[in-house]
């Protein structure tokens, strides 16, 4: 019985012996499927990171054309500027020189604790006329400078108000050439307000 018993329970180790080397044997058979998918699961991602990458690039080198081609009504960046230099040069804007002036600080007006800088170019004529203006810059400063000065810090940040203060620049400016048409625009350069 004794032997029986012993023979038994070496039937039984080997048995667990033999389910524990084939469960290792299992396991291994199992393995590379899940690694196949893991492996095309990387490379599907890998290839939409590509894709997604790709159009983006694409896209800021070529966006404004495709936006042209396809929305033709659309303000594109860059498209926008293009046709506003071409819808200028059409009307005859600025083929002259431009005279740039020493920037402006002032005291705001209603407020004598506020300044500003304001730096202001003019596009003359043509050379003859810079030569002339060139003379009489502390003259055009001393006009730049009263209808500056007449204006609040509100009208200077405003950006939809600089349009007419541009104008009135350049009327009050116009005043001291021989022929109104010397002086072709008042552009400003730069507004400081701290």
């Amino acid at each position: 019985m004794a032997k029986e018993k012993d023979e038994k329970e070496r039937e039984e180790k080997a048995g667990d012996e033999n389910e524990r080397e084939e469960k290792p044997k299992a396991s291994r058979e199992e393995a590379p499927p899940k690694k196949k998918k893991s492996k095309i699961l990387f490379v599907f991602l890998l290839l939409i990171l590509l894709l997604v990458a790709g159009g983006a690039g694409a896209y800021f080198f070529f966006g404004d054309r495709i936006l042209e081609r396809f929305l033709p009504n659309s303000s594109a960046g860059g498209s926008m500027a293009k046709k506003a230099a071409a819808a200028e040069q059409k009307k005859g804007g600025s083929g002259g020189p431009i005279l740039t002036l020493e920037p402006f600080i002032f005291n705001l007006a209603g407020n004598s604790s506020r300044f500003a800088k304001v730096s202001l170019a003019v596009s003359l004529q043509n050379a003859k006329v810079l030569e002339e203006a060139k003379k009489m810059v502390p003259v055009l400063r001393d006009k730049a400078l009263m209808v500056l000065s007449a204006k609040s810090a509100e009208e200077l940040i405003d950006v939809s108000k600089r349009d007419p203060i541009k104008v009135e620049l350049q009327n009050r400016l116009k005043e001291l050439f021989k022929e109104k048409e010397d002086l072709e625009s008042v552009y400003i350069t730069d507004i400081i307000i701290p």
